[in-house]
């Protein structure tokens, strides 16, 4: 079986790419070849853990600003490696770009899989629609809002984003390494993982935490994620006196570390599918409270309370400071079965990803036998 995995969106240590490194990492990949395009170099310790495995790279720019050269090169790839399934990550219609590109390179099986509620171009989203539907044969979706935002009334099969449940269990012992590595000891530790980006909303959350401060001097704010907005919040941290009570980690590894070391999850998100790191989040076991922007099905647990974003970010400290501590290592007993039961383990996950692509092929097959 070859697939081609194609990402619309940087390839880096957060959000989509999680996803499918998650699915990479948990797949049997013995009898199968799973190759990239990607927009963007990407870290040597990624690129070697990909070709390692057998897995070959390939960066394609210009989808933007070149995307008629973009979808012929897209399509010479797919026609000269003989893909069987083109599964391409996105949230718009601008996705017709992989599915023309796929059909034309020959691939049966193409997939667009839609991993938000909404996009920033909706212009061009409306007015690649048709040509969109047109192409695509199988359709994936990180959760139902998601998958109704992009295929409409049109089926689709939602595929959970799962993590490895073991990785992010919450652990006594490297709360206790971490909070000792950050000088945490006797903090309340917010934390929020994302790309710095419009859609996060860090200056609202920089606005929460800046409340959360006046009242009580003893909360800290960990910020996982780079990118183009970084800078303009570490400015703002700076004017509001805030800039040895937050921490910028960048782009790290030690996300499930990291996530033990915090007492909460905080995401004022202006949209969100079904973010990952929230399956994350709960699976520590930590109080979450996020936007009602975000997808409500990504509330698996009872650990996550949705705030309106009309509320003020005073309001949001209020509510944050009232809510109950919670005995992390007990709710975990709790915890973790409802999140494996509902469907999130990476390993039974990947199982299902992979029987999906087999039928999808088998189909295919059957279709063409029978034309």
């Amino acid at each position: 079986m070859r697939v081609l995995n194609i990402t619309t969106t940087y390839f880096e240590l957060d959000g989509i790419t999680n996803v499918i490194m998650n699915y990479y990492r948990g797949m049997d990949k013995s009898d199968m070849i799973i190759d990239l395009v990607i927009p963007n170099d990407i870290g040597k310790a990624l690129r070697m853990e990909l070709e390692s495995s057998g897995s070959r790279i390939f960066e394609l720019r210009g989808r933007t600003k070149k995307p008629f050269a973009y979808m012929n090169e897209l399509s010479q790839i797919i026609k000269e490696n003989n893909y069987d399934i083109v599964h391409a990550h996105g949230n718009s219609c601008t996705l017709a770009l992989e599915m023309v590109a796929a059909r034309r390179g020959g691939a049966g099986v193409r997939i667009p899989h839609s991993h938000n509620t909404r996009n920033k171009h909706k212009l061009v989203h409306q007015m690649l629609r048709g040509v969109f539907d047109a192409n695509y044969t199988n359709a994936f979706a990180c959760g139902q809002k998601a998958g109704e935002w992009l295929f409409g009334n049109k089926p689709f099969e939602i595929i959970n984003n799962g993590i490895d449940i073991k990785k992010y269990s919450y652990d006594m012992e490297i709360r206790r390494l971490y909070r000792n590595k950050y000088n945490l000891n006797g903090k309340k530790v917010i934390g929020h993982i994302g790309y710095f980006s419009e859609v996060k909303n860090h200056g609202y959350l920089i606005d929460i935490f800046h409340a959360l401060y006046q009242l009580d001097h003893t909360y800290r704010l960990i910020l996982i994620g780079d990118g183009e907005r970084r800078a303009l919040m570490e400015e703002k941290v700076r004017d509001l006196g805030l800039a040895d009570a937050v921490i910028f980690t960048g782009k790290t590894l030690a996300v499930p570390q990291l996530l033990q070391a915090m007492d909460m999850m905080v995401m004022p998100s202006l949209f969100e599918g079904f973010p990952l790191t929230l399956v994350e989040a709960q699976t520590a076991c930590l109080p979450c409270f996020a936007s009602d922007a975000v997808a409500r099905e990504s509330a698996i647990t009872d650990l996550v309370q949705f705030i309106p974003l009309e509320k003020t970010p005073a309001e949001w400290a209020n509510i944050i400071k009232a809510s109950p501590v919670i005995n992390r290592a007990e709710h975990s007993q709790e915890t973790i079965p409802r999140i494996i039961d509902s469907g999130y383990s990476i390993g039974d996950n990947a199982r299902y990803l992979k029987e999906l692509y087999q039928t999808f092929i088998m189909s295919h097959e059957k279709v063409g036998a029978t034309e």
